[in-house]
């Protein structure tokens, strides 16, 4: 029975072995720091791709302002103005009066409620009155309504004439505001120029006539309070 060959490790095979492991340690380390470094390349080049995509839609954006900067100032605030936020109660008064007075029309019982709506929603004013003067009078004051801002339209109009020459008309006005948007576009979404209807439609909100408000009250101060806080 033949006797099993046992494996001997010579001394020589030994010391070539203990010069290959820290070889393939190496080795092993390089791979890793190789794959790690390849994944941080990777996220660096989709940042860099990213980053020049949102850089070109900021550039193209920035242009596109610089281009309707001339009509964006006076457009936007004709266009607040045209649809107010708020309650336009005073200013549309002061429209009417002023275009009756024009017309050498005669105005009373101005009577002005706000209708209710969901907030967010576009609301309107009712403006109601009498007028009483030359039918002609009376059609060129309903035809101006159109022309004033905060934008109008006459909602309701009787006329009863008296046979003198002379008319007495009804008048309801209606005028709308709603608040501002809650949000804007986000920085990186893009923009374009307004269309040739938008830039016709800010024209036409800017031919408005704008109301101009005297509520006839002067603040006079005698002397200085000496103590302001009543103490």
């Amino acid at each position: 029975m033949a006797e099993a060959q046992g494996l001997t490790v010579t001394e020589r095979d030994k010391q070539i072995l203990k010069s290959i492991v820290p070889l393939l340690i190496v080795v092993a380390l390089f791979i890793f720091a190789g794959k790690f470094a390849i994944g941080q390349i990777k996220n660096v080049s989709t940042q860099i791709k990213e980053a020049k995509k949102t850089q070109s839609v900021l550039s193209e954006k920035l242009k596109t302002l610089r281009s309707v900067s001339l009509v964006s100032a006076s457009g936007s605030t004709a266009a607040i103005i045209a649809l107010p936020k708020s309650n336009p109660s005073l200013q549309i008064i002061s429209q009417i009066r002023n275009l009756a007075s024009m017309n050498l029309l005669l105005i009373e019982g101005i009577r002005a409620s706000v209708s209710e709506s969901d907030i967010g929603q576009m609301s309107y004013v009712t403006t109601s009155f009498n007028l009483v003067g030359p039918r002609e009078a009376i059609s060129a004051f309903v035809k101006g309504i159109e022309g004033i801002a905060p934008m109008s339209f006459v909602d309701k109009l009787s006329l009863v004439e008296d046979g003198s020459g002379g008319t007495a008309a009804s008048v309801t006005v209606k005028t709308y505001f709603a608040p501002l948007p809650s949000t804007i576009p986000t920085v990186t979404q893009s923009v374009t120029d307004l269309t040739a209807s938008e830039k016709e439609l800010l024209k036409q909100i800017s031919s408005l006539t704008q109301p101009v408000i005297d509520t006839g009250i002067v603040a006079t101060v005698s002397g200085a309070n000496p103590n302001p806080f009543g103490i």
